[in-house]
């Protein structure tokens, strides 16, 4: 199994009293039964300012937030890639998230207010750019090519899971995005955008919320 890791930094203030806390896509995983060598997946991932490796830090960072407020994370991104030797071949991504809070008892609740307010997934496949809104579910040609878009798939949607009206880092933990595309040879990128609720309370003060997310190459 390949792990790939990496982390990014979010500070909360609320109050006048700070938070920090982690907000970042953290793990890469290649997990498949599949062929031998030469054959074998070799999962990499990069983000804005490192080159690709197995393993990237402080992906999106940002200081201050109170609740209400909003970061769209501009020019931050994760990249992933493989590479087979026949020049096409079709591969699924999982994406889900885990975390945990440095005091909280219960970081579920926490994550019920991290909203995901952006979440965009560019891949390419044939000379063709793919645009995955995974807030709908929607993909839309950026460029290239005359195929046209596929219907909305609910398994590249972040559903609200807890029916709180919310879409959130605790829906993504309990239904993931699943086989979201991911061609060898080429480059897919994650993009995010994060609101800390408004209506978040007192009770989250000083608290460290640590996210972290995973991306396992399924199949090819």
């Amino acid at each position: 199994m390949r792990s790939i890791k990496l982390k990014a930094v979010l500070l909360v203030t609320m109050a006048l009293i700070v938070f920090s806390g982690y907000i970042g896509v953290a793990y890469a995983c290649f997990d498949i039964p599949g062929p031998t060598p030469p054959y074998q997946a070799d999962l990499k991932i990069r983000d804005q300012d490192e080159t690709w490796r197995d393993g990237v830090f402080a992906t999106w960072m940002a200081r201050n937030m109170a609740p209400g407020d909003n970061f769209a994370f501009n020019g931050s991104f994760v990249g992933l890639k493989y590479q087979l030797p026949r020049y096409v071949n079709t591969g699924m991504v999982d994406i889900t998230c885990n975390y945990n809070s440095w005091s909280a008892r219960q970081p579920d609740n926490m994550a019920r207010y991290m909203v995901i307010t952006k979440c965009v997934y560019f891949y390419t496949c044939m000379n063709e750019q793919w645009q995955i809104d995974c807030l709908t579910g929607k993909t839309t040609k950026v460029s290239g090519g005359p195929s046209v878009p596929m219907p909305p798939n609910s398994n590249w949607q972040i559903q609200d899971a807890d029916r709180d009206g919310r879409i959130t880092f605790h829906d993504l933990k309990m239904r993931p995005l699943k086989s979201v595309p991911l061609i060898s040879g080429g480059e897919a990128r994650f993009e995010m955008s994060v609101c800390f609720h408004k209506d978040a309370g007192n009770e989250f003060q000083n608290n460290t919320f640590n996210l972290t997310m995973f991306y396992t190459l399924t199949s090819w």
